[in-house]
């Protein structure tokens, strides 16, 4: 009987959150932060961006406290306000979309430098590639090889931007991971 939980309703929540009250804020943030972390990401698929997108939401919670409606149901606002911000990423992601293309692939490679030539990287890269589910490697092909947009990939494969953007990040980190896996192999057998 001790370890029951304890549900509070939102609207008394709110209203002590209102008065900012700390325990009420923590309360909450014990509640909702692994689901709300859960929930960035897998939007994300980064840790480090996933927890900052969860604290950021936690803290525009406490700043807006006094103004948020006393029927506002909290779990619904935070799931949202996470979610928006994830899109609000991707969105920020596709302003920058073309440097950020060079960077990432770059990225793909800087673990490979020092092979032999690029021959040699393109067919490993092509092997990786075809280790890929079928819909992942046809975005990533359109992107990189042919040098379509997030949105005209969007429109030909009949799928929504976010889900372009997050095949893209998957399959950037296979492949560095596959890439770095490979030459760090490569490195070990020359050793022995």
């Amino acid at each position: 009987m001790l370890n029951k939980k304890v549900d509070f309703p939102d609207k008394l929540l709110i209203k002590e959150l209102k008065k900012k009250s700390h325990k009420t804020f923590e309360i909450i943030f014990n509640h909702y932060y692994e689901k709300l972390y859960r929930l960035a990401f897998a939007y994300l698929m980064n840790q480090d961006l996933a927890e900052d997108t969860v604290q950021e939401t936690f803290i525009s919670l406490w700043n807006i406290a006094d103004s948020l409606p006393d029927t506002i149901y909290l779990k619904n606002y935070l799931y949202t306000s996470v979610k928006h911000a994830c899109l609000d990423y991707f969105k920020h992601l596709q302003v920058m979309d073309v440097n950020k293309d060079k960077l990432t692939e770059a990225l793909i490679f800087s673990g490979t430098a020092e092979y032999e030539d690029n021959q040699k990287l393109l067919e490993r890269v092509k092997l990786v590639l075809a280790e890929l589910p079928e819909q992942q490697r046809r975005v990533v092909e359109m992107k990189v090889f042919d040098g379509m947009s997030y949105q005209t990939i969007s429109e030909i494969l009949n799928i929504k931007e976010e889900t372009v953007h997050t095949h893209i990040k998957r399959a950037y980190k296979f492949l560095r991971h596959s890439l770095l896996i490979t030459h760090l192999w490569n490195r070990f057998i020359e050793y022995f």
